[in-house]
């Protein structure tokens, strides 16, 4: 399913401990970039929102914003005096060994290991927070999800109308190729005639047989609508895949405008050269939209 990479997604979670609101919007990217605003608590988390960010996302710039407030007043953390008086005595009996002046500052302390110890409520609460992250960040997901599916049926929709246009243009393209040359023939038997007109040499349809054999060759254009025939169908189906498609699209894209300014080199008529250009000004607009396509 043909999905855009722009879109918003919102999921909200309120109880007595406090409210949780997880914003996801996405932008175009060629790769995959995920920026992420999380709050001091959950930023040891980062790499695991990452990764369920990336399970869902395949292409485009994400951020991911959370806001979280308690409402809660409890200390998160209990001192435990036994262990810094421990450290204490410690740290003052190897001063008096090694004659060292240093002042024994409380900021160290209380980096040691076991002074400070985490309320179990509090940790509790911890991981029933994280939980609930990750649900926020599912819903978000999924109406991020829904909105790029939304709109990615609507550039869809607009890229198979343009296709439709460069179909139509190539069924015209074959029923005038043959008029081009018979034209050609007719102006160039006049032109000549005109010439010779008031010489002794004589046209023979040998001569203009040949020029006009070579003119025919020089604007062939069959093949190159066969290759844009076949990128057209390529676009089709990649259009109806459920994979991400945006980078398929490029190439098939770039091929179609390959084929067309072959064609463009190669007319040698106005008609012809006015529609190519239309052509062009179409895959254009495809390759614009594209550039929002996962």
């Amino acid at each position: 399913m043909l999905k855009s990479m722009t879109g918003f997604g919102i999921a909200e979670y309120n109880d007595d401990r406090g409210t949780m609101r997880v914003e996801i919007r996405s932008e175009n990217n060629k790769f995959l970039k995920i920026n992420t605003r999380l709050p001091e608590q959950f930023q040891s988390f980062e790499s695991e929102f990452d990764r369920a960010i990336r399970k869902k996302i395949v292409r485009g710039s994400v951020v991911l914003s959370m806001n979280y407030k308690s409402f809660r007043q409890e200390n998160d953390f209990t001192l435990n005096t036994e262990k810094i008086e421990e450290y204490y005595r410690l740290i003052s009996e190897l001063k008096g060994k090694i004659k060292c002046a240093d002042e024994i500052s409380i900021n160290s302390l209380v980096q040691l290991p076991g002074v400070l110890k985490k309320n179990k409520d509090d940790a509790t609460d911890d991981e029933s927070l994280l939980s609930i992250c990750h649900t926020l960040i599912d819903d978000a997901l999924e109406k991020l999800s829904e909105m790029r599916i939304t709109e990615g049926s609507h550039i869809k929709k607009d890229i198979l109308q343009r296709k439709d246009f460069i179909v139509s243009m190539m069924d015209k393209f074959e029923e005038r190729l043959p008029l081009i040359i018979q034209e050609y023939a007719k102006r160039l038997h006049s032109r000549v005639a005109f010439l010779l007109s008031e010489t002794n040499v004589e046209l023979t349809d040998s001569n203009l047989c040949r020029e006009v054999a070579i003119f025919a060759e020089r604007s062939d254009i069959a093949e190159e609508i066969n290759r844009l025939k076949s990128h057209i169908h390529q676009l089709q189906e990649t259009l109806d895949s459920n994979e991400s498609i945006g980078r398929k699209l490029d190439f098939i894209i770039q091929e179609m405008f390959r084929e067309t300014n072959t064609m463009c080199s190669k007319a040698n008529d106005t008609v012809l050269l006015k529609d190519l250009i239309d052509i062009k000004m179409e895959i254009e607009k495809i390759r614009e939209q594209a550039f929002n396509i996962e």
